[in-house]
């Protein structure tokens, strides 16, 4: 699996790779910047906006360091999808396609908690947030992870279960927007965990730079996770529409 990185302006690096002749690109052009979570001065010893090369003032008692301009996050990660006629494929909604997994496991005695458990060890606190990806906010003592690298780790764990070797990987799934192979959507459903957790998530931020995890505030990238979870227990009662509400819109 072969995969190509390009830099763009924002200094995130754009990932793309191909599975199963289907291509994959993560890259910052989301145009709905989510509103930065994190606690960037939780020790309230700053009055500077922490965006690099902003000298606007805040309030000491304002936690989050940031000026009303820089609130959200400047960037947006984005995932695209192209057939392997080049054309571009819409991608699913989260919770089609863990349904679509968990019917195809089910025909198959293929446990997917392990699955599911091992994605959320490899990504949850381990994706920094996108202004810190983009080297807007940076920290003295920790260097950022690049994309590229966080994908590395991250694929690791789709290619275990859902290898190349394994005829059955490149099944395809009847899903609301077309017919994707399994491999293919146990692909994107792991990048669009990748992208929820820089998006929209302050788990890295408390978990690396403040030390105390206990301090995480949003779900992020365990959304899709959550509803699994939901999906997979045994209520005793009818848990699967309502169970889409643990997923993005």
């Amino acid at each position: 699996m072969k995969i190509y990185i390009i830099t763009i302006k924002s200094m995130i690096n754009k990932v793309s790779y191909v599975v199963a002749n289907w291509e994959l690109t993560i890259s910052n052009k989301g145009e709905k910047p989510h509103k930065n979570p994190n606690k960037l001065d939780w020790n309230q010893n700053s009055r500077r906006c922490f965006i690099n090369g902003c000298s606007n003032k805040v309030y000491k008692t304002k936690m989050s360091g940031l000026c009303k301009d820089h609130e959200y996050h400047q960037f947006d990660l984005l995932l695209s999808l192209l057939d392997p006629s080049g054309v571009n494929h819409s991608i699913p909604a989260h919770h089609d396609m863990i349904n679509c997994l968990m019917d195809w496991s089910s025909t198959r005695n293929f446990p997917l908690s392990p699955f599911f458990e091992k994605l959320s060890f490899a990504i949850l606190g381990n994706v920094p947030d996108i202004s810190s990806l983009s080297g807007e906010v940076t920290y003295e003592k920790y260097k950022v992870k690049e994309l590229n690298e966080i994908f590395e780790s991250s694929k690791k764990v789709v290619e275990q279960f859902f290898p190349e070797s394994n005829n059955s990987s490149f099944q395809p799934l009847s899903t609301k927007k077309g017919d994707i192979p399994v491999i293919v959507l146990a692909h994107v459903l792991m990048s669009l965990i990748v992208c929820e957790e820089a998006n929209r998530g302050d788990r890295w931020h408390c978990r690396t730079i403040r030390k105390d995890e206990s301090k995480t505030t949003q779900l992020g990238g365990a959304m899709p996770i959550v509803y699994f979870a939901a999906r997979s227990f045994n209520w005793g009662v009818e848990m699967k529409n309502v169970a889409r509400n643990f997923t993005p819109n």
